[in-house]
């Protein structure tokens, strides 16, 4: 099919063809059968496009809304639930590590210095 003619086909159902270029159509309209049935096609699907009468019942636009709104919190809540719980559990495993290795519950041991001497303060600080 000439892709030119196809265009001018195209074209023709979007805007108002110059008359040169309506003559160009129309002369390859009647040669070009398969541009001929294509143009009933483009024209079949134009005029159901037009007369669809969609409607939408009431309440549509706040029933969509209020569904979106569902879908997000349960998102939130899986994610709440894929995240901070692992992060929960290994807090605590450390904190136990912590507690049991040094057999103590003060803040030095929660920190890890409780075996920290004044003289090495400085490498405790680079680190």
């Amino acid at each position: 099919m000439d892709t030119k003619a196809y265009k001018l086909l195209k074209d023709s159902f979007d805007r108002e063809l110059t008359s040169r270029e309506n003559d160009e159509l129309l002369k390859a309209l009647k040669e070009n059968p398969r541009l001929r049935e294509e143009a009933k096609s483009l024209q079949k699907v134009r005029d159901l496009l037009l007369d669809d009468d969609a409607s939408f019942g009431s309440f549509f636009t706040e029933k969509v809304m209020a569904r979106i709104e569902t879908i997000q919190e349960s998102n939130i809540i899986y994610a709440f639930n894929r995240i901070a719980i692992p992060g929960l559990v290994a807090a605590i495993i450390l904190l136990l590590i912590t507690i049991l290795g040094n057999n103590s519950i003060s803040f030095d041991s929660l920190l890890g210095v409780n075996a920290l001497q004044p003289e090495y303060l400085t490498d405790f600080l680079i680190y």
